[in-house]
């Protein structure tokens, strides 16, 4: 239920950037980015921009295209060309464009705020969507509700799950403005919308979130911050190792070297797992870390620690 409850959010937002026929499109066409991850249906593997998703799916859903992430340049020339294959009578156009405000298994890759402000003139111009996915960056991971938040620009559309229910499965997908006359009734449906354990969970999180003049957010902040110095303090300490730390609030990245010499994100996840810290991940060469919401200093000094000592476990296993 709880992939159910992630694909349901997202494969809605597919749904409604491709309900675009009420403008004159037969083919509606949906940007997203490369080494971006929505999902695993047949819909979100597609919209995904990664291949290695992808293998073994086919024939995947039409109508997807894909630009390199923060690509002004790219993003601007894809639109370009549907625009210019639509006024030589192709029966394409562009419905939407759908972005992750940070993407998590693309690497920990905050947008740029320029790139969210070309997509939002751009889907302004053709009368086409601006979808967020913030299933990973949704409610205050980032040390803000949702992680578009960070850029000033409102989409018309965005996705929750995965934390919208603090563990209990439950998507959503909110809209505004235009994009809520798209979808009529019985449009789009849900076998498990509306449980009641699930929506009782999400409120309880929302409450949670909110109390305290949304004190919570403020320690997601300064956790966030105190990991990010710590990380980079550690990258000083080992010169050649770490080629970049990013990221928001507790969602954060820290990139290994390329070098040879350098341990692969796996390895040091390997190491840290047998010294009690979990993490994971993020491409090959980038670590994860998304400590919990309700995480203190204390704790992310000794995660400093047990990294510390994890990575140069790793670093040792590959003299």
């Amino acid at each position: 239920m709880g992939f159910h409850g992630i694909a349901k959010g997202i494969r809605s937002d597919v749904k409604l950037g491709a309900s675009a026929r009420n403008r004159g499109i037969e083919e509606p066409v949906i940007i997203t980015a490369k080494q971006s991850f929505h999902g695993r249906t047949m819909a979100t593997i597609t919209a995904t921009g990664q291949p290695k998703y992808q293998e073994n799916f086919g024939p995947l859903v039409s109508g997807f295209r894909y630009v390199t992430y923060n690509d002004m340049a790219e993003l601007k020339a894809m639109v370009q060309e549907i625009r210019e294959a639509r006024a030589a009578g192709s029966k394409e156009g562009l419905a939407a464009i759908m972005i992750e405000p940070l993407q998590g298994e693309g690497g920990i890759r905050p947008v740029d705020t320029e790139f969210m402000k070309l997509a939002r003139d751009l889907t302004d111009e053709d009368d086409a969507l601006l979808i967020c996915d913030e299933v990973q960056t949704g409610m205050g991971r980032t040390g803000k509700l949702w992680g578009h938040m960070w850029t000033g620009v409102e989409p018309d559309v965005f996705t929750s799950a995965k934390a919208l229910g603090g563990g209990v499965p439950i998507g959503a997908m909110l809209a505004r403005g235009k994009a809520t006359g798209v979808l009529g009734p019985g449009d789009h449906a849900s076998t498990f919308g509306g449980n009641p354990l699930a929506c009782a969970a999400a409120l309880h999180v929302a409450k949670t979130l909110s109390n305290d003049n949304w004190a919570l957010l403020d320690n997601v902040s300064k956790c966030g911050e105190a990991l990010r110095e710590g990380l980079r303090e550690i990258a000083e300490r080992r010169p050649g190792v770490v080629k970049d730390v990013r990221g928001w609030g507790l969602i954060d990245g820290l990139e290994l070297a390329d070098a040879e010499s350098v341990p692969t994100a796996a390895k040091v996840v390997d190491k840290a797992t047998k010294r009690g810290l979990l993490l994971v991940p993020a491409g090959a060469k980038v670590v994860r870390f998304v400590p919990p919401l309700i995480t203190s200093l204390e704790d992310i000094k000794e995660a400093l620690e047990r990294f510390d000592a994890a990575l140069g476990d790793a670093l040792d296993d590959q003299e």
